[in-house]
């Protein structure tokens, strides 16, 4: 080892496994990483029991095991090195891609213990498959994340004396082929695609896998067809198989970000409050799911600040955080802005946290109740940043009525007892559902602080309302009513699955039952000039042909009855199955596997 690369290993020696202090730390020059061989990649304690682990889980024969498992495990530990496996969310520092992957490969097989596989096979199938299917488990979970080098982070190759011989492409091999490579630094690509990494593992698959490995799982065509899909992130098509990689994938993730209680999961290190919402912030942004710099956006970037609306953006906060399986999320929106602003990460107005502001760009005005977060708190690195707003937030001076510390909020709950999406009390008139994924969408009513929402903001002639499409609102061409007639001619073209894992639609006892938010953002997705999922939901349940439970709430539940772990469907119940199923369509069996949660 040269002097220059033992003097990278030192000082790179107290972040190896943990989080870097800030993202602009992974990309900077000072912090070249030198390449290492397979075998010094994998000999840390924490990773050679992991191994250990998939050994036995595996059961192959050794010579087996050593050629086809261990052999892929060593060319990936080669290909992606001590990359991150995130830039602020989960194993976001140096080897954590490594270890995430290592996690889900052995959380994966755990879970492929307790399943038979294929399902509905026969007996004598089901044994004789039994390593092929464990190889596929293995594999898919190998290389669920193989593409993320490819397509968002970007990797500057080094030489000894730290001179850059380029951007290492992944396509073209290992960064151990280039020659005159000895170090590297990471930075991620500034407005990613989210889940295009998944479209681009199959490209790389043979840098890593052995033939005779590929071979194996094409002996069986229908489970090399599950295996292709979930690589490629088409969980539609990847069956069973691309459900175990997700739930291994979602505990490993869990686990690195401190929520989680399976039992499959070894106690992770408490990480504080702030940290976890600090986190969750700049996923949901970097993910998109709180759009920016539009009408109608979550927040908009200006100079030095992102501007957020404030319930807005905590309840998609606390949403996502609760759905990974964090405990100990306030329930109340002043404590969340409270512990915000005691790490710095909200900048108060005087000693609020809300500002009251007015928002204006091309065509339209919005006066809004917002949170200020210095930029940097998000991203660190200037390049990441997305575009800035052209247009202008300007605070100002708070109405008498709005002079209070912060936005009304309900009052603090039991965390453990309170469902943060669960059923709303439905008023007159009905009000849309609230769904695992979302914030509760609220009831058109005058909301507190001016509170902005799309499609529930008082019209004005500077308001172009882009979520909302003008026209009959009640009529035939109404939302509500067109996405009843496409799901009546989807169910008879028999282009929608029914009473399938992840269909949209299930038979019950009690009539049919729409998976909600899902089969709106499909609609949504196949009609964007009919207006946004939420809207289009909105304007369904006006229609009122669902059917409410006893206690006057929307959102019915279903429990997944033989399942190993405890699951549960969402959505809004039909009970006329002719709603769905028009004359001259057979109507599918009810669904055995589904029961209604009184």
């Amino acid at each position: 080892m040269n002097a220059l690369t033992s003097w990278i290993t030192r000082s790179l020696g107290r972040y190896s496994g943990r989080s870097l202090p800030d993202t602009d730390a992974i990309g900077s020059p000072a912090r070249l990483i030198p390449l290492q061989d397979a075998q010094t990649l994998l000999n840390p304690t924490h990773r050679q029991a992991v191994l250990a682990q998939i050994a036995r889980l595996t059961g192959l024969p050794g010579l087996h095991h050593q050629a086809l498992v261990l052999g892929p495990i060593r060319q990936y530990a080669s290909f992606v090195q001590q990359l991150p496996a995130s830039q602020a969310h989960h194993h976001a520092g140096l080897g954590g891609l490594l270890d995430h992957t290592l996690e889900v490969i052995h959380q994966a097989l755990l879970i492929r213990r307790g399943r038979l596989l294929p399902i509905g096979g026969e007996p004598e199938r089901i044994a004789r498959q039994h390593d092929l299917w464990t190889y596929a488990v293995a594999m898919a979970a190998l290389l669920h994340d193989l593409g993320k080098p490819a397509v968002d982070q970007r990797v500057t190759l080094h030489r000894a004396d730290g001179q850059s011989v380029g951007i290492w492409d992944p396509l073209a091999g290992p960064m151990t082929d280039v020659p005159h490579c000895h170090a590297y630094t990471v930075t991620y690509r500034p407005r990613r695609r989210h889940g295009f990494h998944e479209r681009v593992t199959s490209l790389l698959v043979h840098h890593i896998m052995p033939a005779r490995g590929l071979c194996w799982l094409a002996s069986d065509q229908t489970l090399f067809a599950q295996w292709v899909a979930t690589l490629a992130g088409d969980m539609n098509e990847a069956g069973a198989l691309g459900e175990i990689i997700q739930e291994a994938d979602g505990l490993s993730v869990a686990r690195n970000l401190g929520a989680g209680d399976s039992p499959r999961v070894a106690p992770a290190r408490t990480r504080p409050l702030w940290e976890r919402l600090l986190t969750g912030l700049r996923y949901l942004l970097d993910q998109g799911e709180l759009p920016l710099n539009r009408n109608g956006a979550a927040g908009w970037l200006v100079g030095d600040d992102l501007w957020l609306v404030s319930k807005r953006a905590i309840d998609a906060l606390r949403a996502h955080l609760i759905a990974e399986g964090h405990s100990g999320i306030p329930s109340s929106n002043d404590r969340i802005y409270d512990t915000l602003q005691e790490h710095g990460i909200l900048e108060p107005y005087g000693e609020r946290a809300i500002w009251h502001t007015t928002v204006a760009g091309a065509g339209w005005s919005h006066e809004l109740t917002l949170i200020r977060i210095p930029v940097r708190r998000i991203w660190a690195e200037p390049d990441n940043r997305p575009g800035y707003f052209e247009g202008t937030v300007t605070p100002r001076a708070p109405e008498a009525r709005e002079d209070n510390a912060h936005e009304p909020t309900e009052p603090d709950q039991n965390d453990a007892q309170r469902d943060p999406v669960g059923d709303l009390p439905s008023p007159t008139p009905a009000a849309p559902i609230a769904t695992d994924n979302t914030p509760p969408i609220e009831p058109e009513a005058p909301r507190p602080d001016n509170e902005y929402v799309p499609g529930l903001e008082p019209a004005s002639a500077s308001d172009s309302r882009q979520d909302e499409p003008r026209g009959d609102d009640d009529g035939p061409t109404d939302a509500g009513s067109r996405f009843l007639q496409w799901l009546q001619r989807e169910a008879l073209a028999r282009r929608m699955d029914v009473n399938t894992p992840h269909a949209r639609i299930h038979v019950v006892e009690e009539g049919v039952l729409l998976v909600s938010p899902a089969v709106f953002k499909d609609y949504a997705s196949q009609n964007p000039d009919h207006g946004s999922w939420e809207y289009v939901q909105k304007r369904f349940m006006k229609l009122r042909v669902h059917q409410k439970r006893p206690d006057g709430t929307n959102v019915h539940r279903y429990l997944v009855k033989g399942a190993r772990r405890q699951s549960v469907v969402k959505g809004i119940l039909l009970p006329d199955t002719a709603m769905v199923f028009s004359e001259g369509v057979e109507v599918a069996l009810v669904n055995p596997h589904l029961q209604a949660s009184r």
